[in-house]
């Protein structure tokens, strides 16, 4: 889920229906035409709305910013999640942060070793409402038996779990306002905590190296002042606008090394069916060396991210 800068408004160019505009960063966006409205809802926390679309199909909107769309939404949701689960020998219990939608919900519930996962989410509203009109996405997830609901704030929950996770999932919002103290030190720190063993592995998205390198830089930063192997997988997410990245952090796993022939033995033996983009086939394009992430990670903004220090340099319009 994202938090870009929102301009939403009507043109003449567009026939009267109403044009959403999202900065990526200060100088450049992306938009696209919203049709009729579907259904909207006002929660404690925010505005929701589900609204048809002809580029995405319908499409979730939380306070007018793009969250998720029906079309194309599996090259986040499986970017975010298989890595990490292919990557561990035995992935039993895991934890999803947020990710209100279902869809990363979804994805973790298809490995059949899964026995539970702790799902946290602030806003029981957000799932109430994707329960029943995102059901393209979450595809009856919520109602798997091996979930247990917790509403309450993620980083909380996080400090105060006992080391039970085997994977943990953060599906969070870009690292503005009381969400950016889910991208410090001393919360990867707290996850690294929550971990099992050392065969662990958090996954988390990594803004785009392309839109925001600062941001992109920091993360890398932020978890390699913790976590002693860090990989980073990108590919373009058009409900995003723009390539984005998606990161993995561990004391020893490095979801980027299992080859093709073990990856498509794990995928056989370990999941219910197959995915339908992020496929063993795609791995060298995930972890391909593109010489954007490294431009990126080597922004001069790039620094540790802490708790006294926790505002991202490049959140422009966050």
């Amino acid at each position: 889920m994202t938090a870009n800068c929102r301009d939403d408004g009507r043109d003449a160019a567009t026939g009267g229906h109403r044009e959403l505009r999202e900065r990526l960063n200060a100088h450049a966006g992306m938009f696209y035409d919203i049709g009729r409205v579907i259904v909207e809802a006002r929660t404690p926390y925010q505005d929701a709305e589900l609204v048809e679309t002809e580029t995405f199909g319908r499409v979730l909107l939380l306070d007018g910013v793009t969250q998720v769309s029906e079309r194309w939404e599996e090259r986040y949701h499986e970017s975010l999640v298989h890595p990490a689960m292919l990557a561990h020998p035995e992935p039993r219990s895991v934890l999803v942060l947020g990710g209100g939608d279902g869809g990363a919900l979804r994805e973790a519930l298809r490995h059949r070793t899964v026995e539970t996962v702790d799902f946290v989410e602030l806003d029981p509203d957000v799932v109430a409402f994707s329960r029943e009109h995102l059901t393209h996405v979450h595809r009856g997830s919520f109602d798997d038996p091996r979930v247990r609901f917790h509403y309450r704030d993620g980083r909380a929950f996080v400090e105060a779990a006992p080391p039970a996770y085997d994977v943990v999932i953060m599906d969070m919002t870009d690292p503005a306002g009381p969400a950016r103290f889910l991208y410090t030190k001393e919360f990867f720190a707290a996850v690294r905590r929550s971990l099992r063993d050392e065969r662990g592995v958090f996954s988390m998205h990594g803004e785009s190296p392309a839109a925001r390198p600062a941001a992109y830089a920091c993360i890398g930063a932020t978890l390699r002042s913790v976590f002693p192997v860090v990989s980073a997988a990108a590919a373009f997410v058009p409900m995003y606008g723009t390539l984005w990245s998606f990161r993995y952090a561990s004391a020893t796993v490095d979801p980027s090394v299992p080859g093709r022939d073990e990856l498509e033995r794990r995928v056989a033996e370990r999941m219910d069916g197959r995915p339908s983009f992020a496929t063993p086939a795609m791995w060298p394009s995930l972890f391909s060396p593109d010489p954007m992430l490294a431009e990126a990670e080597a922004d001069p903004l790039g620094r540790i991210v802490t708790d006294a220090e926790p505002d991202f340099p490049d959140a422009f319009g966050l």
